[in-house]
């Protein structure tokens, strides 16, 4: 009895044993799941792959979810989102975008697409047309080039160079002024803006062809072809013509704007019925005399005539210009040059042949195809020959080309100009067959 008997001392102590036993239980379930719900209850701490956003910059505005949203409006699937099931996509083949907005059972109109999985079917979209904006009536012509600007520091003396150029358009007499203002403009036309300035003048562009054109028989033209080459006036003039229109589109529209108005003029005192306009000594003086000259003649010829190809090299870009060009014969000027013989035609044969391929034959340095030849066939070789030299027809220019590329040395400029000539010809054949058969 005494061995199952508890005391209460001894029962106390038992009781507070297992009380402290069922705190400490109790502590640790508490314990155990309060980190369980707060792990549970914490999605900024694990994040659900819904929520999750992609970032490419440091710009938090510039962050998208990973999982595309879905609304009932299209809208753009960027490449690297994830596309939930359920969705009506889109794909636009032009641009390759794609595009996704929640499945409306709806709007499904196409048997053929029945049967197959929603998130799958993709609907071509046809390019918009873009709207083309309206010109206003009167509006210039777009002008791909654009405008030519200003240089951010003038030179102070361009001005003053052109008005001394300008003031004395009778041409009656050279100074040292003339050569500085001259010498200062040819400085200044390689650039586009001083270029345009220049020409777009008609009394500046009319006193430069005057100096180019006028050949002096006077004691002022020994001492002017004693002069270094670079400083003569003529030299100098042909030289700003050219350099102010080479590839400067404006400044040879500018020239084509006032042309007929400046080569109707004429040098030296108007009063002199002796001087015939600038348009008659372009053309009258381009071509070298036929008959039979002394040296010093050939040689003023040759030098002329260089000058005068490096200005109309840059005058023949222009449609208005070319073609009165070949009204006024300048085909047969050019052919007259290649034919002629001598070491110092020699450099001027050449510059003929490039820019007769440049202008007409040569596509791929920018000539205007269909212009020159006109005619579809070229003439009997024994009509050219019986003619000789004085045969300048455009059909006879193949003969004399056949016969000049026999010579080694002008081979090279004279056998590529009589292929492209002989392609283009036959060209010409074939259009205007064409246009028969149309007829």
């Amino acid at each position: 009895m005494s061995d199952t008997l508890q005391t209460p001392g001894k029962m106390g102590l038992l009781n507070k044993r297992n009380i402290q036993r069922v705190a400490l239980l109790s502590a640790l379930n508490s314990v155990f799941l309060s980190s369980f719900t707060s792990a549970s209850a914490s999605p900024s701490e694990s994040p659900s792959a819904e929520n999750e956003l992609i970032c490419h910059t440091d710009n938090p505005a510039e962050c998208y979810p990973k999982v595309f949203s879905a609304t009932e409006e299209f809208q753009t699937v960027r490449d690297d989102q994830d596309l939930p099931p359920g969705l009506h996509v889109r794909l636009d083949i032009q641009t390759g975008q794609k595009q996704a907005k929640l499945y409306d059972p709806k709007e499904d109109a196409n048997p053929a697409l029945e049967g197959l999985p929603v998130d799958r079917s993709v609907v071509v979209v046809d390019p918009q047309d873009e709207e083309q904006p309206q010109i206003p009536l009167g509006a210039p012509a777009y002008e791909p080039v654009g405008v030519v600007k200003a240089p951010r520091e003038k030179n102070a003396g361009f001005s003053r160079a052109l008005e001394t150029v300008k003031k004395d358009l009778t041409n009656s007499c050279l100074s040292d002024e003339l050569d500085t203002a001259l010498q200062d403009l040819e400085d200044l036309s390689h650039d586009m803006y001083y270029g345009l300035q220049i020409v777009e003048d008609p009394d500046a562009l009319q006193a430069l062809f005057c100096l180019l054109l006028t050949r002096r028989d006077d004691a002022s033209a020994a001492v002017l072809l004693e002069r270094p080459l670079t400083e003569r006036p003529d030299f100098l003039a042909s030289s700003i013509l050219a350099s102010s229109i080479r590839n400067n589109k404006p400044a040879l529209g500018a020239v084509e704007n006032s042309w007929d108005a400046v080569v109707s003029t004429r040098c030296g005192n108007p009063k002199d019925n002796n001087t015939g306009s600038l348009k008659t000594e372009l053309y009258g003086n381009l071509a070298p005399t036929s008959g039979p000259v002394d040296a010093a003649e050939e040689e003023a010829e040759a030098y002329f005539a260089r000058l005068q190809l490096a200005v109309w090299d840059g005058l023949l870009k222009s449609p208005k210009i070319k073609a009165e060009f070949m009204e006024n014969d300048g085909m047969r000027s050019f052919l007259r040059i290649l034919l002629r013989g001598g070491d110092l035609w020699e450099g001027r044969r050449a510059k003929v042949a490039r820019i007769v391929a440049d202008t007409f034959l040569d596509e791929e340095v920018g000539a205007v195809l269909g212009v020159w030849p006109t005619e579809s066939v070229a003439s009997d070789a024994s009509v050219c020959e019986k003619g000789g030299a004085d045969s300048l027809e455009e059909g006879c220019w193949e003969h004399h080309l056949e016969a000049i590329s026999l010579d080694s040395r002008d081979a090279d400029w004279s056998q590529p100009l009589l292929d492209m000539l002989r392609q283009r010809r036959s060209e010409t054949t074939q259009s205007q067959k064409h246009k028969r058969d149309e007829l």
